[in-house]
């Protein structure tokens, strides 16, 4: 085997560029009843039917976080952000990796140049794994990988989401392996009727979707399909190539109620796309024009994704529920540049009971996902499977949780002079405790033990050769923090520090994959929104990370230095004003201070520079039509992120977000 696919993915395709790790909304988290069509900002209790619900004794409906079991954004004994619908099309986001990474703490840009895979992170976990170690869900179903590929999240139209939830530092027992960041959950609408958008842009960015629904009292079916294509922004060839790309999603879905208290569901997605995407260019040529064609040139990238995902949710009885939930995919992964073909089966099963009984919530849930690819002629598989409970506890003012874990993940590598196994058994628990001050003031903390057991990448080395079964990585997370949300003025901050053993690295001296034996993170998340005026608003948010490592495992070469691949400090500012009652006009600024590059854990390589970046939209809206425009990168300010290839000098500057673009479009429902 002299390629193996997922170090070439690592390079090419999965690892991420900068880290911005703040939160910005375009709307806030209000409970008030004020006129919502006199001011922009926008109340979530308010916002959509579907992300409301009557909680804690409580006549006030209240922002609800689906966590398996659902609390309120104010009593979450846990650290949050919740995005609603409403939100998310404020954004005016041409796609769901922008909206995260410009409106949330989670970092999601280009992977190695790739717009298709891109890399998600949070909590400084660091741009060349961060993504393992988040655990990314669509509607119930995980949508992480068992190799070092990036949850793709491509396949899902930002037009179809409902709800987005960020769970920071928390998650491990109810969603198990690589959730010690935290998980994000994306929860996708029904449509009822039909809606329709459009918008075209610089570089002959072109997108068109159609969502269309029927809801009855029994029974329901919805879906939509879009597609996207962009032409590219330079070429990346010497035969005039240009990195040009185009993506199809569809989908449809129905529910079938033939008695109150069961429910079925089934669903089908479809998805494809591909892309042309740069290699990287050398420091010299990238400040001396970022346009400069790689002499590695390109890659061009092929991926599709088939989902069947079925289910029922039945009510025993007033105190007892149970849910069960089967998704099947099949998906191909093909680097069409080195006729590298990787073929995915992955089954997933999710089946849980849930008890309810005044104060008292609980619930006990088995989870299993059976992985399996092909690729070179080798067959690799990895199967999780996970028994859970949680529940939580309600008194007065109190609010306790706690939970626990046990998950077994087994390998087996197989090839034509090759067959190995292994496998681990890793617990994950959970505590929380929230205290409501005020109905809308709230203090909280929590501690979280979790895991991540290796993709099966990193059982080899840069080329192929076994690595060996590395270590699994055990995260000991503590989080303090105090929510005040209400109109006009929401706060939120929470303190959090990380105890690491046996964090997953790729040490790009020695060419292999292993362990680092103890590290630390600790950082700082802050956010503040104010309602200045009814037709003026304010958003502000900062995030602080350090990290360091305290004993690399190595004898020290390591010890003290960061994690390559997280800024320091991050900021977010915005300003929203309506000035006249149709028109919105939102501007926002996202910075990101320097950081060592991809893998440069010896720091020899350098730093990258920092990451700027102004955005500025307009929006009218008539009744049931809205047409709007955006401006991104509006200063034209060019940024980077450079990645560490060691060994191997193929890496560099990858340009990303580079120059100002522009999009029209326009929305209607009928």
């Amino acid at each position: 085997m002299k390629h193996l696919k997922g170090f070439r993915g690592k390079y090419f395709s999965l690892a991420a560029i900068l880290a911005l790790n703040a939160t910005l909304t375009l709307a806030s988290d209000v409970q008030s009843a004020v006129d919502t069509e006199k001011q922009l900002y926008t109340p979530k209790a308010e916002a959509s039917s579907e992300t409301t619900e009557v909680l804690e004794e409580s006549s006030a409906p209240v922002v609800v976080i689906s966590k398996k079991i659902k609390v309120s954004e104010v009593g979450a004994p846990f650290a949050s952000e919740v995005y609603t619908k409403k939100e998310i099309a404020q954004s005016h986001s041409k796609d769901i990796y922008e909206f995260l990474n410009t409106q949330t703490s989670v970092t999601a840009l280009p992977n190695m140049g790739n717009p298709f895979a891109q890399a998600i992170d949070m909590r400084g976990y660091g741009l060349g794994a961060g993504y393992e170690n988040t655990v990314v869900t669509l509607n119930g179903r995980r949508l992480n990988n068992i190799d070092m590929v990036p949850q793709l999240l491509s396949s899902i139209p930002i037009d179809s989401i409902d709800k987005i939830e960020i769970i920071k530092g928390s998650g491990s027992v109810e969603y198990g392996d690589g959730a010690n960041a935290g998980v994000i959950n994306i929860i996708t609408k029904d449509y009822d009727g039909a809606v329709i958008k459009s918008y075209m842009g610089d570089n002959g960015l072109k997108f068109a979707s159609v969502g269309l629904g029927i809801k009855e009292e029994k029974f329901s079916i919805s879906g939509y399909i879009d597609d996207y294509s962009h032409d590219g922004f330079k070429e990346v060839s010497s035969d005039g190539t240009k990195d040009e790309s185009w993506n199809r999603n569809k989908s449809i879905k129905a529910t079938l109620t033939p008695i109150e208290d069961l429910t079925f569901n089934v669903g089908k997605t479809y998805s494809k796309m591909n892309v042309n995407f740069a290699n990287a260019i050398t420091l010299s040529q990238y400040e001396q024009n970022r346009y400069t064609i790689p002499s590695s040139g390109y890659n061009e990238y092929y991926y599709s994704s088939d989902v069947l995902s079925y289910g029922f949710n039945y009510k025993i009885n007033d105190k007892f529920s149970i849910d069960a939930q089967v998704s099947n995919e099949d998906k191909v992964s093909n680097y069409v540049t080195y006729s590298s073909r990787s073929d995915y089966d992955y089954k997933s099963y999710d089946t849980k009971i849930n008890y309810s009984d005044g104060a008292l919530k609980a619930l006990v849930g088995i989870q299993a996902f059976d992985g399996e690819r092909d690729a070179f002629g080798n067959q690799t598989t990895k199967e999780n499977l996970g028994v859970y409970a949680k529940a939580d506890y309600l008194l007065n003012a109190h609010t306790f949780s706690v939970g626990a874990r046990e998950e077994n993940v087994k390998y087996k590598y197989e090839s034509s002079t090759n067959s190995t196994e292994d496998d681990s058994t890793l617990q994950a628990y959970d505590v929380g405790y929230n205290y409501k001050l005020t109905s809308k003031m709230s203090l909280f903390t929590n501690y979280n033990h979790s895991f991540q057991a290796p993709d099966i990448d990193r059982f080899f080395s840069w080329g192929g050769t076994f690595n060996g079964f590395i270590e699994p990585m055990k995260v000991d997370t503590f989080n303090v923090g105090f929510n005040y949300i209400s109109y006009p003025h929401t706060f939120k901050t929470t303190f959090f520090y990380a105890f690491l053993d046996n964090e997953i690295y790729y040490n790009v001296t020695s060419g292999n994959n292993t362990n680092l034996k103890e590290t630390e993170k600790r950082g700082i998340e802050l956010s503040e929104k104010y309602q200045i005026l009814s037709n003026l608003f304010s958003a502000l948010n900062y995030t602080y990370l350090d990290t360091e490592i305290i004993d690399d495992g190595l004898g020290g070469s390591f010890n003290g230095r960061s994690i390559p691949g997280v800024s320091p400090h991050n900021v977010k500012v915005a300003l929203g004003y309506n000035p006249v009652k149709p028109v919105a006009l939102i501007l926002s600024h996202t910075y990101k201070s320097k950081t060592y590059a991809i893998d440069d854990f010896d720091g020899n390589y350098g730093k990258m520079e920092s990451y700027s970046v102004t955005d500025l939209s307009a929006t009218y809206t008539y009744k049931n039509y809205e047409i709007f425009a955006k401006v991104n990168n509006l200063f034209d300010e060019k940024n980077a992120m450079f990645a560490d290839g060691g060994a191997w000098s193929g890496l560099g500057v990858y340009p990303i977000n580079y120059e100002r673009t522009f999009l029209v479009g326009f929305s209607a429902r009928f």
